[in-house]
């Protein structure tokens, strides 16, 4: 005789399932809600030190964390498409959030780079000018010594010329000569001897 399996009657198999259903559900949170709370949260944390950052994420985590909030009400009610839905809404809304922080990060980065290149440029111009100031002071700088030794190179020849003059009887001899003849020439001849009288008065 074969033994009799037993039977659950429909309405109670039916209210078995959907509590198995719900209540890992309702314990344990889709992959969305769960993705979407961690960045909420980080989100939160970063916004609490940067201003910027907390400035451009203001509305999207408002809107993530409504999603959440309802996502979880639904949950709780039994509704899990609804709350599935809800939960891929504070997914977006939060990747949204972290996208804008990424933006402006980009562009803040950008700005210090240009403010770098801008410093970089500013420096090269002014050693740049240094360098051309250097080059002219030295031209400078040659072009008197150049002057210099040409005008001791002159004076030189002038002094040479009038020594060789003055060795080979030219005017530098003349005029040595005129001026022996001024300063102390020959000497004049001496007085005749005065004849003694025949008185022999002196």
């Amino acid at each position: 005789m074969k033994r009799a399996r037993a039977r659950l009657p429909w309405p109670a198999l039916a209210a078995a399932l959907l509590a198995g259903l719900a209540g890992p559900a309702a314990a344990q949170p889709a992959d969305e809600h769960g993705a979407a709370t961690a960045i909420v949260t980080q989100l939160g944390q970063d916004a609490a030190h940067n201003h910027e950052h907390s400035a451009v994420t203001a509305d999207a985590l408002a809107d993530a964390k409504d999603a959440l909030e309802r996502a979880t009400r639904l949950r709780v009610a039994g509704d899990e498409a609804h709350a599935k839905a809800a939960d891929g809404l504070a997914l977006e809304w939060a990747e949204t959030a972290r996208d804008l922080v990424r933006a402006v990060d980009a562009e803040t980065a950008a700005a210090d780079l240009r403010r770098k290149a801008m410093d970089a440029q500013a420096q090269l111009d002014r050693s740049r000018a240094m360098v051309e100031e250097a080059i002219a002071s030295i031209g400078r700088l040659q072009a008197e010594l150049e002057q210099a030794a040409a005008s001791g190179g002159a004076r030189a020849g002038g002094h040479a010329r009038t020594a060789v003059e003055a060795h080979d009887g030219g005017p530098g001899a003349a005029k040595k000569k005129k001026g022996a003849t001024k300063g102390g020439g020959e000497a004049a001849p001496a007085p005749a001897a005065t004849k003694k009288d025949p008185g022999g008065t002196p």
